[in-house]
């Protein structure tokens, strides 16, 4: 499925890039919906939702580098 850009989302990180929320939690942006931004740890686990405006792109982040049992909080 071709994402496409919204005026909500046009701008910011693209669906399936790591993000870094307000409180420096990394996790692998699963969707906006709405007003939230959904997203996970990288190594699985439960989903928090955040606002979107909050997150910003981690370039060059491995997620091999974080245990796969972190709750992707830091």
């Amino acid at each position: 499925m071709k994402s496409m850009k919204t005026p909500e989302t046009d701008g910011r990180p693209q669906v399936g890039t790591l993000v870094r929320d307000a409180e420096g939690r990394i996790g692998r942006l699963m969707a906006y919906t709405r007003a939230r931004a959904w997203l996970r740890p990288p190594g699985g686990g439960r989903e928090w939702d955040v606002d979107p405006t909050s997150i910003t792109a981690v370039p060059g982040w491995d997620a091999s580098d974080r245990r796969s049992d972190d709750p992707g909080g830091a």
